[in-house]
């Protein structure tokens, strides 16, 4: 009895797809996962790489946790794509010089492929009912 479902399953689907029809969700998820790529790349090597925080990982964290960011708020705040999309772009391009070759150019492939589908997505027209 507590525990029966405040909706019917019909409902609650047709409430996420609403959701999810009026944000970038392809591009946010590119952009995140281009994040987390970069940020996770140079600590797949040895141990030691944990111990030597230098340039190197301040370097990747700030190009890395910035692209993690443009991934959240694409999908917190959807009106802001065009400035988001341009943001992660750069970044991502930015990753080539300061994160390890771009995270094996995955990261920044992602990130630019986000970044591009995040300013280029239009938002879609108020349904008039």
């Amino acid at each position: 009895m507590f525990l029966k479902p405040s909706g019917t399953p019909s409902f609650r689907r047709a409430a996420v797809a609403a959701w999810c029809g009026r944000r970038p969700i392809g591009s946010a998820v590119l952009t995140m996962v281009a994040g987390a790529w970069l940020m996770v790349l140079p600590f797949l090597g040895t141990p030691l790489a944990l111990l030597q925080a230098g340039v190197a990982g301040s370097a990747g964290l700030g190009v890395s946790l910035p692209l993690l960011l443009c991934g959240v708020v694409l999908l917190r705040l959807p009106s802001l794509h065009a400035i988001v999309g341009v943001a992660a772009t750069v970044l991502s391009v930015l990753a080539l010089l300061t994160c390890d070759f771009g995270g094996l150019l995955a990261g920044t492939a992602c990130g630019i492929v986000g970044g591009c589908l995040a300013f280029s997505w239009t938002p879609p027209e108020p349904s008039h009912t």
